[in-house]
């Protein structure tokens, strides 16, 4: 509430003295709260929650599968292909899990509004799809062993080709991102079909 006082003199030399007071009130169409979405057992259980789901455990196991065998590398046990690998990898798993958590509290309609998530669910995943695609020729690539030039160097016990042994981590970290690459296809897909 504000107050005013104003003091003016009239013609007949007399005072007069206005009080005016204004009270001013706000309106709030919104209010903002600050707690948990409701939890969305749908999604978690629908085939876009049980592919990130899926796409979570993959890459795990894509980390800890190439991280497994020692060989020459900048990492001292990973090659550079395998170096992009980790760093994509372990970026969409980071990815995957806030998609997750998003979409599962419903945090896309409530706190968390103002980002288009399913076009940027649709971007990422159709870009990991990609990327998994391409990078799981070249894990099978470094699985072969012919890359290197002392065979002495991977520390794998696997079946000989060319001289060098078959490194059977990598070949199934190669076998994961194909199948990774194939669940991101198919989440782009669902983000397409789910977008407003």
């Amino acid at each position: 509430m504000a107050v005013d006082t104003y003091t003016t003199k009239a013609p007949d030399g007399t005072y007069l003295t206005t009080t005016t007071k204004t009270h001013t009130k706000y309106e709030e169409d919104m209010v903002y709260r600050i707690g948990r979405g409701p939890f969305n057992r749908k999604n978690l259980m629908s085939m876009q929650g049980i592919l990130r789901i899926m796409e979570i455990i993959a890459g795990l196991m894509i980390i800890s599968l190439v991280v497994s065998v020692f060989g020459p590398g900048p990492f001292k046990g990973a090659l550079f292909g395998q170096t992009i690998l980790l760093i994509f990898a372990g970026v969409s798993l980071c990815l995957s899990f806030i998609f997750l958590v998003v979409y599962i509290f419903n945090l896309h309609d409530t706190h968390l509004d103002f980002w288009p998530w399913r076009v940027t669910d649709m971007v990422f995943c159709a870009v990991a799809s990609i990327f998994y695609f391409v990078l799981s020729f070249v894990e099978g690539y470094y699985s072969t062993g012919s890359w290197a030039n002392n065979c002495n160097d991977i520390g794998s016990d696997g079946i000989m080709h060319n001289g060098c042994r078959f490194v059977y981590e990598w070949a199934f970290a190669a076998i994961l991102c194909f199948f990774c690459g194939f669940m991101y296809a198919v989440s782009a897909f669902i983000a397409n079909r789910t977008r407003p």
